[in-house]
């Protein structure tokens, strides 16, 4: 009885200390510990428990590289496959499939650069008139120059107020038009110099011909060797023939034009040239008249002479010029204005111009 006792005393002591010893050995605790268990991977294990087998299939992909670079593996080390073949075909095509943005680019770029503005070549164009007796519309911008060619160097006959609408100016062939502002249709007249043909052309400005920028090619109809629409290259040009004398009325008005007309519309006519003649006071050129009288300037064609004189008027009158009392011998007599206003006032002076088959000094 007593030794049973002793014996299980030291059982029962045990049994009390057992459940500490293994809560502190851990054993009976899988619940818990299956809390904290991880499935593992070669993804987060350590590389240096990795062996070489088993990273060489889960090495990641390289970087993608540009420019021929040559591209690293986690480990610093090159992949066996990093080389290509001579020349880079295979990489470059590679590279190429990879960065469908970079190639699309690049093909696109070469088609940017050839893209040009149409501008210049739709302000090239030229537009075409021939003029057969119906005056040519010309069609003007308002603010910008338009170019317009006429069939061969001509003098103009514009009205005097011109300039307030329009401004012209004229180099060999080709007249120079701006239109300061809208107007309504305004004719002026080219008078060609190498056989006086005159060709009126209408002038117009307007919001509906702004867009009238071309160059308009003026051509006659039916003249021999005139270079209009379908005229062709192979044409023989025609002989050379003495340009005919001017008369009396293209003397005259080719005088009144470089005395009065604007500088830059004067054209110089091959037919007709200026000849020197003395510019001193001429007394009594016009009998019992109270004015004065000089030569502004002579001009020739042929046999015949033109002299444009100055008049003044030296009364406190009014002073209506009586041609038939000139003195000379002149085949015509023409004047600029035919009256002339008191001494002072702003029409107090005309030109007289006069015509002879001799110089102007012999006609007196």
């Amino acid at each position: 009885m007593t030794t049973n006792k002793l014996m299980k005393s030291p059982i029962r002591a045990l049994l009390r200390v057992l459940p500490l010893a293994l809560a502190l050995s851990g054993i009976g605790q899988a619940p818990a510990m299956a809390q904290t268990v991880q499935n593992l991977n070669l993804t987060n294990v350590p590389p240096d428990l990795i062996p070489e087998e088993a990273g060489a299939h889960t090495t990641a992909a390289p970087t993608e590289v540009d420019l021929g670079q040559v591209p690293t593996s986690s480990n610093g080390r090159a992949p066996t496959h990093s080389r290509a073949p001579a020349g880079g075909t295979a990489q470059q095509a590679a590279r190429s499939a990879r960065s469908p943005t970079v190639a699309s680019a690049a093909a696109a770029a070469p088609s940017a650069k050839s893209v040009r503005p149409a501008r210049a070549q739709a302000s090239a164009g030229i537009e075409r008139a021939v003029f057969e007796r119906v005056p040519v519309r010309v069609a003007l911008p308002v603010g910008k120059e338009r170019l317009v060619t006429l069939p061969a160097v001509a003098a103009l006959h514009v009205p005097t107020d011109i300039e307030s609408v329009a401004r012209i100016e004229v180099i060999d062939r080709t007249m120079y038009v701006t239109a300061l502002l809208p107007f309504v249709p305004l004719r002026i007249v080219a008078e060609l110099v190498d056989d006086g043909t005159q060709i009126p052309l209408d002038l117009v400005a307007s919001p509906a011909t702004a867009g009238a920028t071309s160059e308009l090619q003026v051509f006659l109809s039916g003249k021999p060797g005139n270079a209009g629409p379908g005229a062709t290259d192979a044409q023989e040009p025609a002989e050379e023939k003495p340009l005919p004398a001017a008369d009396m009325v293209q003397l005259t008005r080719h005088a009144a034009q470089m005395i009065y007309a604007p500088r830059r519309l004067i054209q110089p006519t091959a037919a007709i040239q200026q000849v020197p003649v003395a510019q001193d006071v001429v007394s009594g050129l016009l009998r019992g008249a109270l004015v004065e009288t000089a030569p502004l300037g002579q001009w020739r064609s042929g046999n015949l002479f033109v002299t444009a004189v100055r008049v003044t008027n030296l009364s406190a009158h009014p002073y209506e010029i009586a041609l038939e009392q000139m003195r000379g011998r002149w085949i015509a007599a023409t004047t600029q204005h035919g009256r002339l206003g008191p001494k002072g006032s702003d029409r107090d002076t005309t030109a007289v111009y006069l015509v002879c088959d001799r110089s102007f000094e012999a006609c007196l």
